[in-house]
């Protein structure tokens, strides 16, 4: 039987256990997004509002049997939803008909800060792949570094929410300064993957009141935002809706172990080394950018055509995992104690070859 210091235990256990995730999670949708921040007390004070949507999106995943990636796509929409429909109200800009804002932050805090840094990066590290693991932080770290040049435009520099959080315009970060930044932010990835190694649990499972109580403060949160935006608690039920119907109707032909069991166990340090080739490409990117001096045209244009692909990326994505969702039989790429694939209806998903 339980004791209620056992208990008391577990619950900090996994209460750090999302911490971690957030705090890995909103590097790309923080620091790799609008906002510079140099302080790593800043960045964890902002994991901590991260917390709840990474609480809700590891519920979704854990209670839905999401193991694969077109299942994981059907979670992480949440994950965007809630950091953009209740912490902020940015999702509902856009006006209530118009999936322009879902759809971009699905992409970018959901396939980018959940789908890549979390999910992404850990099933390549336990898997050994350590070239996957070195080409991704590559390319992320390239990504980076050529987003970050659209924080020199005029419009972002003086972003009147950016003036009234900071009380002045937006630092420029010179190459030194990105150079250190980016490596702050990946050193936060790393070791943050290495925790997890202790404290990934295979069961994730909330009991049925504490579902009930985190639906009932979300719902509470987004309506409090109707104050302001009359449209907010409808389209937040809507989307939330539509995602919650996906998963069920993937959980309903879901076979086999789910994420937390496949990804469960400690981290090996070789090929999590390999993420820190983040930092330098970022580095380097930023800083022949920076030599090269692009006009303002030319980064409004680098912007919008960015905004534009993640837009439609992050449409395209919860459309086809939305109507994947009904779908099983679909082999992924992991191998069970007994030598069988698993199935759960999902695109492959890398997994520990221990």
């Amino acid at each position: 039987m339980s004791t209620p210091l056992a208990s008391l235990a577990a619950g900090l256990r996994r209460s750090l256990f999302v911490f971690v995730v957030a705090a890995i999670a909103a590097v790309g949708s923080e620091r790799m997004f609008w906002f510079w921040s140099t302080g790593l007390d800043e960045h964890l004070f902002v994991a901590a509002f991260y917390a709840i949507p990474t609480g809700v999106t590891l519920w979704a995943i854990a209670t839905h049997r999401v193991s694969g990636w077109w299942s994981l796509w059907l979670a992480t929409p949440l994950y965007a939803l809630v950091t953009e429909g209740v912490i902020t109200p940015v999702v509902y800009s856009g006006g209530p008909f118009v999936p322009v804002f879902p759809a971009w932050f699905a992409f970018w805090h959901g396939v980018l800060g959940f789908g890549v840094l979390v999910v992404g990066i850990r099933s390549l590290v336990l898997a050994r792949r350590t070239g996957a693991v070195a080409a991704l932080a590559t390319a992320m770290g390239v990504f980076w570094g050529v987003w970050s040049t659209t924080l020199w435009l005029p419009e972002n520099v003086e972003d009147p929410e950016l003036v009234a959080d900071q009380g002045g315009p937006l630092e420029v970060l010179d190459p030194a300064a990105f150079t250190a930044y980016a490596a702050l932010f990946t050193g936060v990835i790393v070791i943050g993957h290495l925790s997890l190694g202790r404290l990934w649990p295979t069961d994730f499972r909330p009991a049925r009141t504490t579902e009930r109580l985190w639906a009932t403060l979300l719902v509470v949160g987004a309506a409090g935002w109707s104050v302001v935006v009359p449209w907010a608690l409808p389209m937040f039920v809507a989307y939330a809706a539509l995602q919650r119907w996906g998963l069920r109707r993937h959980r309903r032909t879901a076979t086999g172990p789910d994420l937390f069991q496949r990804l469960a166990g400690p981290t090996p340090w070789r090929p999590l080394l390999a993420v820190t080739a983040m930092a330098p490409a970022a580095a380097l990117t930023y800083a022949v950018a920076w030599e090269l001096q692009p006009s303002a045209d030319a980064l409004r244009v680098l912007m919008w055509t960015t905004i534009a692909l993640q837009t439609i990326a992050g449409f395209v994505i919860s459309v086809v995992a939305l109507r994947r969702s009904g779908r099983s039989g679909t082999a992924v790429a992991t191998t069970e104690p007994d030598g069988q694939a698993a199935s759960d209806g999902s695109s492959a998903l890398g997994a520990p070859t221990r």
